[in-house]
Order: structure tokens, then C-alpha cells, then sequence
């Protein structure tokens, strides 16, 4: 397998120079010792990846070292199944054991993140886009990197959907917005943020706006996580909702389906949400691909 190719790949991706260099250096290590053992790349098995791991182990390699291997493995194997090579990836459920884990937050339930929309109460300007910004966290999943690039254009009244622009770590989709959101966005983006461009004086195609004239949507954030904290003390920040909308789809619908909703570049990134529910809900420490 050509290493050129993979690496014009990571390219594609917008991944940075040196972390392709060092995806390379363990792609070569790893296919180093596949010819070692006499396999082919495309008939590695898990069975075979304990092996590596047991192999890297005799060479010296720290756990937390080894763990890096097989994370690149796994996306070495998401761009073979790419390209068609393997149709799946042996290092999707391989784990590295002895490594520290951090333990995820308290994963809200579907009715918990509806009951934070329903309660959610402010007729205030801020507090008509904070409703806003929720209903696009516990419906939609959005990430405040992403609410923070929307503008009025990514809204679309007249199908009642959204098009989530994407970046180098996420994906772009489009997502269909719940049927109570749709009246609330329409009264917003018609009414309520011309009233708060007006009083700001701004001028921008932002979705988000402040009648202050701040465009910090972190700041709005913590304005508004401090609200839904009083409506359930179990909400810790954004990324504990994300997870929790995550976790959700994946109990209704397939990988790849959350994948896509989602925006995770990798099948694999979609997987560590299944795999943390598991285990009691724990995340991997992730040195090599930011999480979607």
C-alpha cells in the first residue's frame, strides 16, 4: 500500500504537517511489522491488532504510546474502507489497556434536553436568541464552533432545515429542524434579531447577535448555561449536551446515520460514543484526531 496516497489523503482532510508526518511514521512501523509477520494489510484482523500491541510492547513502547498506534490504525483503516480496499475496520473495538480515561459527564436523556427547550423562559432579546442557540444544541447537536459560523443564510424557513456549514475537523450536513423550532426560528430571524441588530447598530449576516453588539457566541454560552443549570443542575456546558444528543441518535438510529448527523469526519469517532456507553460512559484520551 503506497503511503503517498494516504498522505495525500490527510492532506485532503486540512490535517497539519507534522501530525501527517507522524501518522506516516506509524503507518510505516505498523506495516513494517505486518511484513514481519507475513499478513496482508487487508487481512488484519482483531485478533491480529492484540498481536501488534503485544509486539510494540516487547519493543518498549509506553501504553499511552501504543494507544497512539492504534488510534492512527483505525483511521489508516477509515481510508482504506474509503477507497474501497476493506469493506471493515479491525481496530475499530482494539483498546489499549492501562490507559487513563477521563469519565464523561452525567448523559442527559431525550425527555431531560426537551424539558430544557419547554422551560427555557426569556422574552428578553438575549434571552429569544438564547432559546435559539439551545434548540440547536438539543436538537441538532451543534457544537458552539458551529453555532458561532451560521448565518441567516444557512437557515432555511421554507423546508424547515438547516445547513450546518462544515470546517477542517467536522462536516457540513444538512439537519432537519424539529417542528416547534421552526416557529421559533421564523419569529427570531424575522422579527426579534432585526430589533437586536437595530438596537446594537451592528451589521453582519451572523445568526447569532447580541444587542450589546458583542459576537462572542462562547460568552452566550455561559449565559446560557447558567439559566439551564437552574433547570436541571445535571447540565455541566455544551459538550455535555452534544454527547448526549449523540448518544441518543445512536439508540434509534445506525453509525452511519450519526455519523452524518453528527459531522465526525471518522465512522470511528461515532463508535467511541457507542463503546463510552458501554463501559459507563468514558472517553478516550485522543492525542491524534480532535472529536467532532
Amino acid at each position: 500500500m503506497k503511503l503517498s496516497s494516504f498522505e495525500d489523503y490527510l492532506k485532503s482532510k486540512g490535517f497539519a504537517s507534522k501530525s501527517i508526518v507522524n501518522r506516516l511514521k506509524i503507518i510505516g512501523l505498523y506495516e513494517h511489522w505486518v511484513k514481519l509477520e507475513n499478513l496482508e494489510i487487508e487481512q488484519i484482523s482483531y485478533n491480529d491488532l492484540l498481536l501488534f500491541q503485544k509486539y510494540s510492547q516487547q519493543q518498549g513502547r509506553s501504553q499511552k504510546t501504543i494507544n497512539q498506534y492504534v488510534t492512527v490504525i483505525r483511521h489508516y483503516y477509515d481510508y482504506l474502507i474509503e477507497q474501497g480496499k476493506v469493506a471493515s475496520n479491525p481496530a475499530l473495538n482494539v483498546e489499549v489497556k492501562g490507559i487513563k480515561r477521563k469519565v464523561l459527564y452525567h448523559i442527559l436523556e431525550p425527555a431531560e434536553l426537551h424539558q430544557l427547550y419547554n422551560q427555557f423562559v426569556d422574552d428578553s432579546l438575549k434571552g429569544s436568541r438564547d432559546k435559539i442557540m439551545l434548540g440547536l444544541l438539543v436538537y441538532q447537536g451543534l457544537q458552539t464552533s458551529e453555532l458561532a459560523k451560521l448565518t441567516t443564510e444557512h437557515i432555511k424557513l421554507r423546508e424547515g432545515k438547516i445547513d450546518v456549514p462544515g470546517s477542517l475537523n467536522i462536516n457540513g450536513r444538512m439537519m432537519q429542524l424539529e417542528a416547534h423550532q421552526v416557529m421559533d426560528m421564523y419569529d427570531y430571524v424575522l422579527q426579534i434579531r432585526p430589533k437586536i441588530l437595530e438596537q446594537s447598530g451592528q451589521e453582519t449576516e451572523k445568526l447569532l447577535v447580541s444587542p450589546s453588539g458583542g459576537t462572542e457566541v462562547s460568552n452566550f454560552m455561559s449565559r446560557m448555561i447558567k439559566k439551564l443549570k437552574r433547570i436541571n443542575p445535571s447540565v455541566k456546558n455544551a459538550q455535555q449536551i452534544r454527547a448526549s444528543v449523540i448518544t441518543k441518535w445512536l439508540k434509534t438510529k445506525n453509525l452511519r446515520e450519526t455519523q452524518y448527523l453528527a459531522g465526525h469526519r471518522y465512522i470511528s469517532s461515532t463508535e467511541s460514543y457507542q463503546q463510552n456507553e458501554l463501559e459507563g460512559l468514558k472517553e478516550e484520551i485522543n492525542l491524534y484526531h480532535p472529536l467532532g
